[in-house]
């Protein structure tokens, strides 16, 4: 849900293995023209919390172009509703509008 609601939006670009292989529930992804420290900001005050940095994989972020910002990430747990996914999709798509 995460993945495809994401893959959606114009802009945002997601990063890792595709869908159709062994992985774990958490995205990272950029939002074309919002600093991923900003994009973890603005998504915080709606209430959608979360990572954004190089999460210790400095070098691959580095040869992706990314750095200093890195990515933001979200990630879900057994606990994590579709109504939380769909809040975190809703604000992407809010802050990829500028």
């Amino acid at each position: 849900q995460m993945w495809n609601g994401l893959s959606e939006i114009d802009g945002v670009t997601l990063y890792g293995p595709p869908l159709d292989t062994p992985r774990t529930t958490t995205v990272a992804f950029t939002v074309l023209g919002v600093p991923s420290s900003q994009g973890a900001t603005r998504l915080a005050e709606r209430g959608v919390f979360v990572s954004h940095g190089n999460f210790y994989a400095h070098t691959v972020v580095e040869r992706l172009g990314l750095a200093p910002e890195g990515l933001v990430r979200a990630g879900c747990a057994c606990y994590t509703t579709a109504d939380e996914v769909d809040r975190l999709v809703a604000g992407v798509r809010e802050i990829s509008r500028g």
